[in-house]
């Protein structure tokens, strides 16, 4: 007989939302329940579920729960929980004895955590410069922006006020469907123990990490009409190229920008965004405190003006020859995406993590076979948010 976790009197909400594996029911070889506690966490909201089971492979699970408290009904309390973290202590990896049905029950607790570890893998530069949002389906999204005159101006003695024209700015985005679907032979996992069922999972997440970075970046890339020198927000020539006066030019074009209605942005820079061959320098001009000028006869000011000004993030794909719009010199300066940003991620219902899933082959095939989907979408939002050096003449 299974055994789930309402069998100790709690109630399991939705958490897939944490990329989690979401079906938390115990089932044979765990089916026999030895004992089990709780505990409560370091955070109010944290329970511990420990659970122990009759079974070589298993000594026992420590499942982490974060939870809040909701009434379904008058005079009934039931636990809703928002995350799910399950620590299985392994005793024998070995699958010799094992049907399929107690291997995939090991390979759905493990799924969620080697998904998410092979998600973790893979840079995330992306979240450095974007901002995030959630939708609740796939169709297209509109931000919109006022803008128009809001300056006051004054009141003469008839005390009348005049009115003031507005229009907007418009930014959309639409979240879209990427995924996979794998098997696993029966064959495949009696030879080769429990690597084929943690090694599946975490390159289902690398997977759903790759083509997030890879349809962000060719999106941020795509930016030859987004950054222009008729928008002064671009700028090229051998003087670009990432030093202490390539710096000064580039903060002085962010400065200058303007809102809609002409009025200075008020913004600072925040990020520089640079490939790795100029990681280092640009980790150099932020670090360095003094700089040396070995010309001589030379009269210079040894302090750095931009030491620790900017936050240095830099990724492969800037340089990368497989996506439209790459340099390895170019480098770009922008905006904290919490006060205005230059590009958006979309994720449908905020789930920022694939979803993977495991089921039994089809009937004529000995098997399990795992499937992961991801849904999101990205688009450039506000030119005003960032400046481009194109490094090079």
């Amino acid at each position: 007989m299974a055994l789930g976790l309402a069998d100790f009197g709690l109630s399991l909400g939705d958490f897939s939302q944490q990329g989690f594996f979401a079906r938390f029911v115990f089932a044979a070889p765990f089916s026999q329940f030895l004992a089990g506690g709780l505990e409560l966490g370091p955070a109010p909201s944290q329970l511990f579920v420990k659970l122990e089971f009759a079974a070589d492979q298993v000594q026992f699970a420590r499942v982490k729960l974060d939870f809040g408290l909701v009434e379904p009904a008058p005079g009934q309390v039931k636990l809703r929980f928002a995350a799910v973290d399950l620590d299985l202590g392994l005793v024998e990896t070995g699958l010799a004895g094992l049907d399929l049905g107690q291997a995939g029950l090991i390979g759905g607790f493990l799924t969620g955590q080697f998904l998410l570890a092979g998600f973790e893998s893979v840079e995330d530069a992306w979240k450095r410069i974007a901002a995030t949002r959630s939708v609740r389906d796939f169709k297209a999204v509109t931000s919109y922006r006022l803008t128009g005159a809001f300056e006051y101006e004054e009141v003469g003695p008839t005390g009348e006020l005049k009115h003031g024209a507005v229009d907007e700015e418009t930014f959309t985005n639409q979240a879209k469907t990427y995924g996979r679907m794998f098997s696993i032979t029966r064959t495949d996992l009696i030879n080769d123990d429990l690597g084929a069922l943690t090694a599946l999972p975490r390159r289902i997440g690398r997977g759903g990490a790759l083509k997030l970075n890879k349809v962000f970046w060719t999106a941020f890339l795509n930016n030859a009409a987004f950054f222009t020198t008729g928008r002064g927000n671009y700028k090229a020539g051998a003087d670009t190229a990432l030093s202490v006066d390539g710096l000064t030019d580039a903060e002085l074009l962010f400065l200058e920008q303007k809102d809609a209605d002409g009025n200075p942005l008020a913004l600072v820079a925040r990020v520089m965004l640079v490939p790795p061959a100029l990681l280092v320098r640009g980790t150099q001009l932020m670090n360095s405190t003094e700089l040396r000028d070995n010309t001589a006869s030379s009269k210079y000011v040894t302090n750095n003006p931009h030491a620790g000004k900017f936050s240095v993030v830099h990724s492969a794909y800037l340089s990368n020859a497989s996506i439209s719009g790459y340099s390895a010199k170019a480098w770009y300066l922008l905006a904290d995406p919490d006060d205005l940003p230059v590009v958006e991620v979309a994720f449908l219902n905020g789930q920022q993590t694939p979803t993977v899933e495991r089921a039994d082959a089809d009937f004529n095939v000995l098997g399990i076979q795992f499937r992961g989907y991801f849904d999101f979408g990205v688009a450039l939002q506000d030119y005003r948010a960032g400046v481009k050096m194109k490094g090079e003449a």
